[in-house]
């Protein structure tokens, strides 16, 4: 395979106090967390360097432009990589303060990111808006919710590019139409006509469909539930920028938990029902109807890269249960799910059911007139 190219580790520092400055997704440059002086960040838009799915590599490329270490939380076991010099006191993804060094390595590198646009001050106001609006929420939660911290992880998502040819075999499906006899009763009487009835002929078939896919996205973390990344997607995918150290500088990263090639497999099975709907269509350019029996794909150039994704992510424990709740470090989409107070839920329909009782009331006039129903 092709090995990763690279820059000398970047090494970066506050021009003016020497302290070490963080990406400041407002001003989209390093800025100093004492002295708030910035410094520009050159980011790069051309195309990431993609490699090969045969020479996918099964050790570990470690070189993520500056020196990295790894932490991993005793609770969910979620690893997280962090700069030099950086430490973390809580798990994003639980909330656990038991976070220790970890010996292994930060894994491969990524290629290309999308840098936080969203700051975190207004991810937390994003998030706030969200919980108060879960009227079923228990105050407890709630309070506990706002209280724990809101942290910025970078995500790792393996995006796959390819070019597919699919074979399929199927049935078309062409309408004809035939008289049938029926009995029907008109003014009274019994009498029988024949009526026009559609019928479908099925032939088999078969063929072939071609399409090239690019940046299809599998996410490399197994810490959050795909329906809870799912809600607070998409990405606007044309931002994504070459790799540098800089955009992690004040956040972390979790380390992939989903390898290369798992990754793969879940990308071919993704295309797979993709090309197995133009089969479909491919069908209906010649008939009715179409089914789709089978369906054997070759992809030709298949290639990847790693990517990182920004995600703001607060998690809480409200009765031994861990909830999270995400927002969009790009779009500042919010996302979660809370805990659901039975009480409240109880009170909401002997409301619901005061209001009904009210508006019948007023419906018979409040004149004690019986309604239908009663």
């Amino acid at each position: 395979m092709n090995d990763p190219i690279r820059e000398n580790a970047e090494t970066f520092s506050c021009s003016s106090c020497g302290a070490r400055p963080v990406w400041n997704p407002a001003g989209r440059d390093l800025k100093c967390p004492y002295c708030g002086a910035e410094t520009a960040v050159d980011i790069d838009m051309t195309a990431a360097q993609e490699y090969p799915i045969q020479g996918a590599p099964v050790g570990e490329m470690p070189d993520w432009g500056e020196e990295k270490h790894v932490v991993r939380c005793e609770g969910c076991g979620a690893q997280t990589i962090l700069g030099p010099g950086e430490s973390a006191t809580f798990c994003a993804f639980c909330g656990s303060p038991h976070v220790l060094e970890d010996q292994s390595a930060a894994g491969i590198a990524p290629e290309s990111v999308i840098p936080f646009a969203v700051p975190q001050e207004n991810a937390a106001g994003m998030f706030r808006k969200w919980i108060k609006g879960k009227l079923f929420a228990p105050s407890k939660a709630k309070k506990m919710s706002v209280l724990g911290q809101i942290i910025g992880v970078y995500l790792p998502h393996w995006t796959y590019a390819s070019n597919t040819v699919s074979h399929y075999t199927g049935q078309e499906g062409h309408y004809y139409w035939v008289q049938v006899p029926v009995t029907v009763t008109r003014n009274g009487k019994t009498v029988h006509e024949m009526r026009r009835e559609r019928r479908t002929r099925w032939v088999p078939t078969a063929g072939s469909v071609q399409r090239k896919f690019v940046d299809i996205l599998i996410a490399g973390s197994e810490r959050l539930p795909e329906k809870l990344l799912s809600a607070v997607r998409p990405y606007d995918l044309a931002a994504l920028c070459r790799y540098r150290a800089a955009f992690l500088s004040g956040f972390s990263a979790e380390k992939a938990a989903v390898d290369v090639n798992t990754g793969w497999e879940k990308a071919k099975a993704a295309i797979d029902r993709t090309m197995r709907e133009a089969a479909h269509r491919d069908i209906l350019k010649r008939a009715d109807e179409a089914r789709v029996t089978s369906l054997q794909s070759m992809h030709y150039d298949a290639r990847y890269k790693l990517t990182l994704l920004p995600m703001y992510i607060s998690s809480f424990t409200y009765k031994d249960k861990s909830y999270h709740v995400l927002v969009n470090g790009q779009t500042g989409k919010c996302g979660g799910k809370s805990p659901v107070s039975a009480a409240r839920v109880l009170l909401a329909v002997a409301l619901g059911l005061v209001v009904v009782g009210g508006l019948a009331y007023l419906f018979a006039g409040g004149s004690g007139t019986p309604m239908p129903w009663q």
